[in-house]
């Protein structure tokens, strides 16, 4: 099913600039954007991966592409895969991610984040299906992809720690460690 493997859902919107945009500081800002955990995404929950990006041409597709396929005028791509409904999805954006208003501000027809509804309204009229989308643990949340890591963790630190330890050492050690 288009935009849904397992628990996640793929959003994928293509946004046109205003002629009067500046393309070359948006560009910047959304290079700036911070990462891991001081990202704007991170205040969200159950989010696999998210990108914002700006694109003013197409990919050239090899030698038997002619010319390059300049766009008219620059497109804002924003995609996300995160768990659940897209719409619940859209109003934690809204609430939690304000820089949306930068990101988008610059877009065709943005109504800003101040009306729910004209809010997801907006993003859903740009939404593509998302045709090409794969997830390595398609029926896994976040959460669970977090605590499966957290697990692993524990583990691996439990091998390590009981390095050399007799049998009923070892057996001890597991029972109050795990």
């Amino acid at each position: 099913m288009p935009n849904r493997t397992g628990t996640a859902y793929a959003l994928t919107t293509f946004a046109r600039l205003e002629d009067s945009a500046d393309a070359d500081e948006l560009e910047r800002y959304l290079q700036e954007l911070p990462r891991g955990a001081d990202s704007p995404f991170h205040r969200l929950t159950g989010v696999h991966l998210t990108r914002v990006q700006l694109f003013r041409t197409l990919v050239h597709q090899g030698p038997k592409q002619t010319h390059d396929d300049r766009l008219r005028h620059p497109h804002l791509v924003f995609t996300s895969v995160f768990d659940g409904d897209r719409d619940a999805y859209l109003d934690q954006l809204r609430v939690k991610v304000p820089e949306c208003d930068r990101w988008w501000g610059d877009c065709v027809g943005y109504p800003g984040r101040s009306d729910a509804a004209a809010f997801a309204a907006w993003v859903r009229s740009l939404q593509r299906t998302t045709t090409l989308f794969q997830s390595p643990f398609p029926t896994a949340t976040v959460g669970r992809i977090r605590e499966s890591v957290a697990m692993r963790e524990r583990v691996l630190d439990f091998a390590v720690s009981t390095q050399g330890l007799d049998d009923d050492a070892l057996l001890r050690r597991f029972r109050e460690d795990f």
